[in-house]
């Protein structure tokens, strides 16, 4: 290999093995002191794929072995955010405690703009006939909204989820909001922030048994892309790019700012209200953020996240046109509770895709 060859991509992998450090930071930085760092966070999985060719390179390309320990030391150092997003196995629960399990499902419906859809199989898919044959426990739904014209009012949605006939329901946007479905009754129910958008957090306490358990569904702030913004994103890779490209671009990052300053602001209030709560919690919602980002860490706490647990593979649950696909949908848990087959499955209802697990109790 030439030596400016060598030279430039020598460059080029400490920069790659630089930004994957960033991302690695942007979990402890709050978006109010650096906000860009949360750019890195979601870029992780392509710098960690890129950190891991430039491995394989130096060592089977340029036989500089001792180069490929500038991305090796880097990957193994995030060796922990790893798990986040990829695991090997799934946990499959045990049939002596399935009777005992509680089921879960977190599903930002986009409004059932996508109730009924043709799917991959070329099977026509109906939102709520994917409900009742995943029998769940407790539906939590982001983006909810009710609406006659869609057969969506609160008379067609008790019928077609009779299985769960307790909810908590807040519309802060005046029919569309955020709402949990209970097969166990809901004693109380409160509203933790809400805006004049789909974006909402409610706490429900849920009776199941003796035992009473305190439900988040949130929704934290979305970014919101405009038409021009998502046909941008759509088509990074064959565009040519002129003065209104840049200033699209420049919008992307002005919101992109503006949203990750309001979800701290966002968690900040989940944070404080998490803490005084009296009951195990169990967390499930929309974080419109990665596993590598300040709010999840902060949202997760002690606490565990169900696919880590019990998940396989790369859990994907939102794409963002063609660029990238993300994990941003979550079911979290408190030790009173142990999660097992988490699952992602690929229904086309919706912009993203349901997450769900089974939790069983841990007595103490």
């Amino acid at each position: 290999m030439r030596k400016y060859t060598r030279i430039i991509m020598l460059t080029l992998n400490i920069i790659a093995a630089i930004a994957l450090l960033l991302a690695y930071v942007s979990c402890f930085v709050n978006p109010k002191t650096v906000w860009w760092l949360g750019i890195f966070g979601l870029a992780y999985m392509y710098l960690l794929i890129a950190n891991i060719c430039f491995m394989f390179f130096w060592i089977f390309f340029s036989l500089k072995t001792i180069y490929a320990m500038i991305s090796c030391v880097i990957i193994l150092l995030g060796w922990s955010f790893l798990a986040k997003n990829i695991q090997l196995f799934e946990k499959n629960i045990p049939k002596e405690k399935l009777s005992e399990s509680i089921k879960i499902i977190s599903f930002n419906v986009q409004g059932f703009l996508q109730m009924n859809k043709e799917q991959s199989d070329g099977e026509m898919l109906n939102m709520f006939d994917f409900f009742r044959k995943e029998e769940a426990d407790i539906i939590c739904m982001q983006e909810f909204v009710t609406d006659s014209r869609r057969n969506t009012d609160a008379s067609n949605l008790r019928r077609r989820l009779n299985n769960t006939p307790y909810s908590h329901i807040e519309l802060p946007g005046g029919y569309f909001g955020i709402a949990t479905f209970s097969k166990y009754p809901i004693i109380r129910r409160e509203t933790v922030y809400a805006q004049k958008s789909a974006n909402a957090c409610i706490c429900s306490d849920i009776v199941i048994g003796k035992d009473t358990v305190r439900l988040y569904n949130i929704h934290l702030k979305s970014v919101g892309f405009n038409n021009d913004e998502m046909h941008l994103l759509n088509n990074m890779g064959n565009m040519e790019y002129d003065k209104t490209n840049l200033r699209t671009i420049i919008s992307i990052f002005r919101n992109m700012k503006k949203s990750s300053l309001q979800r701290e602001e966002q968690v900040e209030i989940l944070m404080s209200h998490i803490e005084q709560s009296p009951y195990p919690v169990i967390i499930c919602g929309d974080f419109n953020e990665p596993p590598i980002s300040h709010s999840y860490r902060r949202i997760r706490g002690d606490r565990n996240d169900a696919f880590v647990k019990a998940g396989a593979g790369r859990s994907t649950t939102y794409d963002i046109g063609n660029i990238a696909s993300l994990r941003i949908d979550y079911i979290m848990y408190s030790d009173h509770f142990k999660a097992y087959n988490y699952k992602s499955p690929r229904v086309f209802l919706s912009d993203h895709f349901p997450v769900m697990s089974r939790l069983t109790w841990e007595r103490r």
